[in-house]
């Protein structure tokens, strides 16, 4: 049995973070999944904290150490969150270990901005939201995620299936 892992997608908002989870956590359902979404974490324990740096490290830590809590518990844990920079995901590395694949959600933000599920981005045009990641409060490019996974003109499948198929080939 391939020991269970952290499968953390980010990327920016609008990149089909959630909608990838829901869809891998589909395809991981014969094993115990547990989803960990920023915006569902940001109505109960994180919901103490705002855009500043210091809270969005600290959003993210929680949610890494949620992730080890599960994976303890035999789960797949995956994590939806935009987690910007890379001192974010190198902290993840050091919580989770080896039990934390770090895969990339690189949609470009036009298409983000396009998609705008929350509507997010057209409150940012309006100046009704401000620190907003990839606007005027940065995304850093990651260093090294384990998977880059593109979703321009790919379908939801394609995406899941390119991440199953990494999980399931790498020596887990």
């Amino acid at each position: 049995m391939t020991k269970k892992k952290c499968l953390w997608l980010f990327g920016l908002s609008g990149a089909g973070k959630t909608t990838l989870a829901n869809a891998l956590a589909d395809k991981l359902s014969t094993n115990k999944v547990k989803i960990l979404d920023g915006d569902i974490l940001r109505k109960g324990i994180n919901n103490n904290l705002g855009f500043s740096n210091e809270d969005r490290f600290e959003n993210v830590r929680r949610t890494a150490e949620i992730a080890k809590l599960f994976i303890e518990e035999g789960y797949w844990v995956v994590v939806a969150l935009i987690t910007p920079f890379e001192v974010m995901r190198q902290n993840n590395r050091k919580i989770l270990g080896e039990d934390y694949i770090e895969i990339f959600i690189d949609t470009p933000i036009a298409l983000c901005e396009q998609r705008d599920p929350k509507g997010l981005y057209a409150k940012v045009s309006q100046r009704k939201i401000t620190n907003f990641t990839g606007f005027d409060s940065p995304f850093e490019i990651p260093q090294s995620p384990n998977l880059i996974v593109k979703t321009v003109d790919r379908t939801i499948e394609e995406c899941v299936k390119e991440i199953i198929v990494f999980i399931f080939s790498e020596k887990l």
